[in-house]
């Protein structure tokens, strides 16, 4: 039986591809760490707000690692999941990727930032 979050994610992840080759198009928040490495962005779609993110295997710059620069997605795997979900029992909690290492981004957050009309957010620090 699948969890709650894999079918989101299936949702989310079928929503994203038919966004088609431009999904940039429908970019509605562009999340950054403070050295400006991608973490997450959400796009508008069918399904509505799809949060996507790469989960890195390792971080950058490790020298026991090839150095791949950045956005290097073959490093990781993609993640995707609903952003608005009415059910409390989902976590607020959202897993994101980055050449620095993992990070995990509010729900409740960047729906508030989306509402202030935010395009783009730097976090942690």
């Amino acid at each position: 039986m699948e969890t709650s979050h894999q079918i989101r994610e299936k949702t989310a992840s079928r929503a994203f591809e038919a966004l088609g080759q431009n999904p940039s198009d429908n970019l509605v928040l562009m999340v950054q760490c403070p050295h400006s490495h991608h973490l997450a962005a959400i796009y508008d779609t069918a399904a509505g707000h799809v949060y996507h993110s790469v989960l890195h295997a390792v971080s950058h710059g490790r020298k026991d690692y090839e150095d791949l620069g950045h956005h290097a997605s073959r490093l990781g795997r993609d993640w995707f999941d609903l952003l608005d979900v009415a059910d409390p029992a989902v976590s607020d909690d959202l897993e994101a990727g980055c050449e620095c290492g993992p990070y995990t981004l509010s729900r409740q957050q960047l729906i508030q930032q989306i509402a202030d009309g935010e395009k783009r957010v730097i976090v942690g620090g």
